[in-house]
């Protein structure tokens, strides 16, 4: 049997990680595979979630039911077949997520104890290998450089004292905040043809705004081949020019695992994959199905590697005006209306950066000096206005 045409649902998101266009590769006899249960997450003290996914024919434009993932029944397990812990479906916005199981309760790691996902789907039992809680050194460093090519890379530094861990995985969580080239004073609302005027502490101001990312990367790292068991300056994060993240403040949050062996390699392997052009999968779903089976039935195959550590974390915020870089707000030039003929400046795509008085007439004339919307707007360059709890200014 072969894996190669078929992806998972949700597994690319957080297994595969893939921000690339992916060309479907049809091998010659390869039986029907859709349906296979792919796996996600790690057992972690706090914050365990596991996602359960299967996968479908990459070429079929239909959802894979996902019923039956609704209703799983997701418990950690200890070698003493004791219940750790019970994973409930989570909720959003009192909706269910399919297929994604959180531990609300907090897990204690017994020394000496190992652990183990165990999975119930109808009929069918699952489990995967029990594993030791792997120990996670903290995190010295959350570093950054800029690049001539107005670029910049976020490097992560750890080391272990006792000189034990020496293979890692990382995730991020990165937040900025987006302010406009201008602060517009007026925002035209075309519906009535009037103007609406705005300050800076005016919650629905259009002058700062915040975005989110999360990592979408396998980001792997190893310290074995060093005679310390020490990382320096490993990127986990590149962020390219004329990027909104440039604009004003930015923010990361880096999360921290410590992983054994076995399971950086069946991650570098999938990363391996991805990078290669033309299919996900290259080796045998032998070499790709990583620690998990079918009790119900060994054959079966299961996608997935599940580990027990500790995740360690840090954030740094980065000044982004430091960066010298060409404005990556481009704005271009500006054009003058008078307000008659706002109207079309508007479905021009111009907003208002300024307005002046022509002292030239005897009347009061107000000049409405416009720039492409992106510049007087920051929801037009992909922010809103759901700032984070933990910024650390009073914009509104």
């Amino acid at each position: 049997m072969n894996i190669f045409k078929y992806i998972p649902i949700g597994f690319i998101g957080i297994i595969f990680f893939s921000t690339n266009c992916i060309t479907p590769f049809e091998p010659l006899g390869v039986q029907d595979t859709a349906g296979i249960l792919v796996v996600e997450g790690m057992i972690l003290e706090t914050g365990t979630t596991i996602k359960l996914s299967r996968t479908v024919e990459i070429n079929t434009k239909s959802d894979f039911e996902m019923e039956d993932l609704s209703h799983a029944r997701v418990q950690v397990i200890d070698d003493g077949n004791n219940v750790v812990a019970v994973a409930e479906q989570q909720i959003i916005d009192e909706k269910i997520n399919p297929g994604t199981y959180v531990v609300n309760s907090k897990i204690t790691f017994t020394p000496g104890m190992k652990y183990a996902l165990a999975i119930q789907i109808g009929e069918k039992q699952y489990q995967s290998s029990f594993v030791s809680p792997v120990r996670t050194p903290e995190i010295d460093a959350i570093t950054w450089k800029f690049y001539d090519d107005k670029s910049m890379d976020i490097m992560v530094s750890t080391h272990d004292p006792e000189g034990e861990i020496n293979y890692y995985r990382w995730a991020f969580e990165e937040d900025w905040e987006i302010q406009a080239a201008y602060f517009s004073p007026f925002v035209y609302d075309p519906l009535n043809r009037t103007l609406i005027e705005q300050s800076l502490t005016d919650p629905n101001n259009t002058y700062y705004c915040w975005d989110s990312d999360v990592s979408k990367s396998i980001l792997l790292g190893a310290s074995d081949q060093y005679t310390e068991a020490v990382i320096k300056n490993k990127r986990i994060h590149r962020i390219l020019p004329d990027n909104s993240r440039f604009s004003f403040l930015y923010s990361i949050l880096v999360k921290q695992y410590g992983i054994e062996k076995e399971a950086y390699h069946y991650f570098e392997n999938v990363q391996k994959n991805i990078e290669q052009g033309g299919s996900i999968f290259s080796p045998q779903p032998s070499e790709i199905r990583g620690n998990i089976n079918c009790l119900s039935n060994p054959d079966e195959p299961v996608i997935g590697y599940i580990v027990a550590t500790k995740e360690v974390v840090a954030r740094i915020f980065i000044d982004m005006e430091t960066n010298e870089g060409e404005d990556w707000h481009n704005c271009g030039d500006l054009y003058e209306f008078s307000f008659a003929n706002l109207f079309a400046a508007y479905i021009n795509g111009l907003g208002i950066s300024y307005v002046y008085t022509d002292e030239e007439q005897e009347d009061e004339v107000f000049i409405y000096v416009c720039a492409p919307l992106r510049c007087t707007d920051c929801t037009q360059r992909g922010g809103t206005k759901n700032k984070p709890d933990f910024w650390p200014n009073d914009h509104q």
